[in-house]
């Protein structure tokens, strides 16, 4: 009855004032509101975060496959390069030879797409057999990759910067020194590479229409810029800052920073060749990445208002029901309060030991069987601790059955502090008898919770004048199994830790012998 008079004071109000229960009805569907609210701009941050990072990792991973393709473009072109040498070593470069030379770079030519030239030149930089069905004519010893190889003595591949052939074609050149016999410059063989063949392999990414990628050397010089504009060909990036405070100082990396063009924020990363001295950057533009995440949130956010709109209407009518049918539903709540309650008592009393608080005996049974069917079923071990206390008859017999009563109460209390994870029980087995379930353990860690529980009970120091140690202690019994036959039962598992517990008494009480030392007993005996 205390009950229902707090619950019609509750849904009573003086005229003009609002109800304590529908403040509190209010008040609630305010803060749901509040946490939908909250939720949903905490999940589009989220979903915002990782949008950047997966956006981040594919850009990584985009300028790792470039620069792998540009290393690969040129390492093709320069193995080229070192055949020919080898070849003109072994085979010299006299008129017989050089129309097999002309057929052999003809035919590298026509097999590799980047390539739109391989050259042969002498010391005075006119060629002197090269892939052209017409030779080259011109003489090319004022161009840079030439300088560097008649100035250097080193015979590995050197990218020089590009030029423009007659027909106004942009070329990268990759380049290696001939020498003479006696080591002194004999000319230089290049390879000329097709800008358009990396601008056209660029092409086939989707960057949006405010991305950039770009090919260019390590010192700074532009070679491809998507999207191609003939007048950066060639330009000095030094003082860009992507390429001034990154790209110099590391070998990849990502980052996000304003756009020297239109000062919004680009996403860039970055990637080093391993091989040529060379580098490749991409940036996208944030705002373009953001679109999709964009219009989630919006149609998220418009969902959520119709939602908590819904809610008003709802709340609003449920309000008015529980005006009408608080009575009745407060009698119906103690009904089904008390039924709850009878239940529960019921289920304690079927699976509650009295006296300790722990589990019965039938409670065991039932756990010990379903855990000794899934460690059956999932090839896992099953431990069980057996625990007795020692001469507690004659304890009974000198304090009497209260006091027995109460040492047996602070025993299990220690008791119940072993289970830790589910599937772990500790039960009243029988009389002074208690067990420990423990499920997916070794018989190593099931005796180290076995000598810890017996020393913490020995601390407790329970007076036992019939004890030759005169405090309460126990004595204990550990078993480890791993069913794997159907012909396993649990019985097994505690005859097992029942034998363990025997020779543990046997021996003196108040020690914890595990199964293995049982059967050693056993054996020996």
């Amino acid at each position: 009855m205390t009950v229902i008079r707090r619950l019609k004071d509750l849904s009573t109000a003086s005229a003009g004032e609002t109800s304590p229960i529908v403040f509190r009805a209010k008040i609630f569907f305010f803060l749901v509101c509040l946490s939908l609210l909250s939720v949903d701009g905490w999940q589009a941050w989220k979903n915002r975060t990782e949008q950047l990072r997966d956006t981040e990792n594919t850009m990584v991973n985009m300028a790792r496959a470039l620069a792998q393709h540009g290393d690969d473009t040129l390492k093709a072109a320069d193995l080229i390069l070192s055949g020919v040498i080898e070849l003109m070593a072994a085979d010299g470069l006299g008129e017989k030879m050089k129309p097999r030379l002309h057929e052999l770079l003809k035919s590298r030519v026509a097999e590799l797409p980047q390539l739109a030239g391989l050259f042969v030149l002498n010391a005075d930089g006119y060629a002197v057999v090269d892939s052209n069905e017409v030779l080259f004519s011109n003489n090319v010893n004022d161009r840079n990759y030439f300088q560097y190889h008649r100035d250097h003595a080193d015979l590995g591949p050197y990218v020089g910067p590009l030029v423009k052939n007659p027909a106004g074609a942009w070329r990268l050149t990759v380049s290696r020194r001939i020498n003479n016999p006696d080591g002194s410059f004999s000319g230089v063989v290049v390879a000329a590479i097709d800008i358009d063949y990396f601008r056209n392999f660029y092409n086939t990414f989707n960057i949006g229409e405010s991305g950039l990628i770009i090919l260019g050397l390590n010192n700074g010089t532009l070679l491809v810029r998507r999207p191609f504009f003939d007048k950066y060909v060639g330009s000095d990036l030094r003082k860009v800052p992507i390429f001034r405070d990154y790209v110099t100082k590391n070998h990849d990396g990502t980052h996000i920073a304003p756009s020297t063009v239109d000062g919004k924020d680009k996403i860039n990363a970055y990637r080093h060749f391993n091989q040529f001295p060379m580098f490749v950057a991409i940036a996208l533009s944030k705002d373009e990445v953001l679109d999709g995440w964009m219009d989630d949130t919006m149609r998220h956010t418009a969902a959520i208002l119709i939602l908590i709109l819904i809610l008003a209407v709802l709340g609003n009518w449920l309000l008015s029901q529980i005006k009408l049918r608080l009575e009745t539903e407060a009698k119906l709540v103690i009904a089904h309060d008390n039924l709850d309650q009878l239940n529960k008592h019921l289920q304690n009393l079927a699976l509650e030991d009295g006296l300790t608080g722990l589990a019965n005996r039938r409670h065991f049974d039932i756990v010990l069987s379903e855990e000794f069917a899934r460690a059956l079923r999932n090839r896992e071990t099953l431990g069980l601790i057996m625990i007795d206390v020692d001469w507690f008859k004659q304890y009974n017999d000198i304090y009497g059955h209260r006091a027995g009563d109460d040492s047996l109460r602070r025993i299990a209390d220690m008791i119940k502090e072993v289970p830790q994870r589910t599937g772990d029980l500790a039960a009243r087995y029988g009389g002074e008898e208690m067990a420990v379930l423990l499920p997916q353990t070794t018989l190593e860690s099931a005796a180290i919770i076995a000598e810890r529980l017996r020393a913490d009970i020995a601390a407790l120091d329970i007076q036992h004048a019939a004890s030759p140690l005169t405090i309460v202690t126990i004595s204990v019994g550990v078993a480890v199994i791993r069913p794997s036959l159907p012909s396993d039962t649990p019985e097994q598992l505690v005859e097992e830790a029942d034998r363990a517990l025997y020779i543990a008494k046997a021996k003196g009480r108040n020690r914890v012998v595990r199964s293995d030392e049982g059967r050693t007993e056993t054996t020996l005996s």
